[in-house]
């Protein structure tokens, strides 16, 4: 088995997403539903975070990552490149596509960075996402040029505007930066074992792919609704002083899994909010815009700024933080509104929509 198909090729991804499927048991398909979701909401520790990663980049080397491909577990991503062959191409044809096109070598995938966003982080995030800027996705304004994005807090689907009903929340994102795009997959934390993915039986390691998503160098991409959205504002906020960069200690049976993956302990880097407290008020006030509703104290929502940059010649968005305003011990005034700063430049787009659903997903 070689090591060069450990993720989708930008060339076989139609620009947008790519919805993983899933095929819970017909009996008892509530009961299976609910204790994945439980399972996926579960908080991520930096142990985890390095488990999951070994058993994620495990999977890619193994004929499962390949099975599960081969059964259409990421829709279009073999029609795209084989239009005429893979519809009528059996499980083992279709597997055999796939080892003889090149990928990212899952060496690559062991050596890139594991990045954690604490739980105050979370929030924050996934309230800014909703408004980043509408600019063209370049290639030096992520984190690393790959790597793996755990969420101390899972983050709900409805951020991820999931066009799918009840979903379960996102645990991490993997992205890699390829010649054409960059390319993401979000994932759910699920129990390793057996699934069946389209009528085919797959052994699946703790990682489930819920959704893949690229954008092409040098064009826009809309602000919130993917994963593209989360890490730009992820990345742009881990560069400003609202954060501060650790790496966490690691217990030495975790180092030994680590090891045993030919993982480096010390990629692992987390980012947290020095004003922890600021996190909460953000995702409540991006939740109180979109159900169009208004205490009488309320936080004016933190935006996103273009500032120029004279010596490279570039607008870049930084983060202005939010603030509290008002009597937070009274009810809002009939027809009073949510103030809400944003900056000139910035494009919100359809992005606020999908956070109505977060106060019952969240």
């Amino acid at each position: 088995m070689t090591q060069r198909h450990a993720v989708t090729r930008t060339k076989r991804m139609k620009k947008g997403r790519a919805r993983a499927t899933r095929v819970n048991p017909s009996s008892g398909a509530a009961e299976f539903r609910a204790r994945l979701h439980a399972h996926a909401a579960r908080s991520v520790t930096p142990a985890d975070a390095i488990r999951l990663k070994a058993a994620l980049t495990g999977w890619f080397d193994s004929d499962q990552w390949l099975r599960y491909l081969a059964a259409d577990g990421l829709p279009e991503y073999g029609p795209g490149v084989w239009p005429d062959r893979w519809p009528s191409a059996s499980l083992e044809e279709r597997m055999a596509l796939f080892t003889a096109d090149e990928g990212i070598p899952v060496e690559t995938w062991q050596n890139a960075d594991i990045v954690y966003a604490d739980p105050s982080m979370c929030d924050l995030v996934t309230a800014a996402a909703q408004t980043f800027p509408k600019q063209c996705v370049r290639r030096d304004e992520f984190l690393a040029p790959i790597g793996f994005l755990f969420f101390a807090k899972p983050i709900p689907s409805a951020a991820l505007a999931s066009a799918l009903p009840d979903q379960p929340s996102v645990s991490a994102i993997t992205w890699a930066c390829e010649d054409e795009a960059i390319i993401t997959c979000t994932w759910i934390r699920q129990p390793p074992g057996t699934y069946e993915v389209n009528g085919v039986t797959v052994q699946v390691a703790g990682l489930y792919p819920h959704s893949a998503y690229f954008v092409p160098w040098n064009q826009p991409a809309r602000a919130g609704t993917h994963s593209v959205s989360i890490l730009r504002a992820l990345s742009a906020l881990a560069k400003q002083p609202l954060t501060r960069e650790d790496s966490p200690k690691i217990h030495q049976s975790v180092r030994s899994i680590a090891r045993n993956a030919k993982i480096r302990p010390e990629s692992f880097r987390r980012i947290a909010l020095r004003r922890p407290e600021s996190a909460v008020h953000e995702l409540s006030a991006a939740r109180a815009a979109a159900e169009g509703r208004t205490p009488a104290g309320h936080w004016v929502r933190g935006h996103w700024r273009n500032q120029y940059y004279a010596s490279i010649d570039e607008h870049r968005p930084i983060w202005i933080e939010g603030f509290p305003r008002g009597d937070f011990t009274q009810p809002a005034p009939a027809g009073e509104r949510l103030l809400v700063a944003h900056a000139g430049r910035t494009e919100t787009g359809p992005s606020h929509a999908p956070l109505s659903e977060l106060r019952r997903a969240g």
